[in-house]
């Protein structure tokens, strides 16, 4: 049995694909605006904490 036995499964994979790729232009989008203010590679990733 594959992914495409049935079209309620081959919807659900779809939806997870459009959805990871969502998550994905965010993520960049997320490090392209604070690259701007920061060149520290853990200030990319937001790790960054005060002592």
């Amino acid at each position: 049995m594959t992914i495409t036995h049935c079209p309620l499964c081959i919807g659900l994979a779809v939806l997870s694909a459009v959805r990871f790729i969502a998550h994905c232009v965010m993520a960049v989008q997320l490090e392209r605006s604070t690259a701007g203010d920061s060149t520290h590679p853990a200030m990319l990733l937001g790790t960054v904490f005060e002592i």
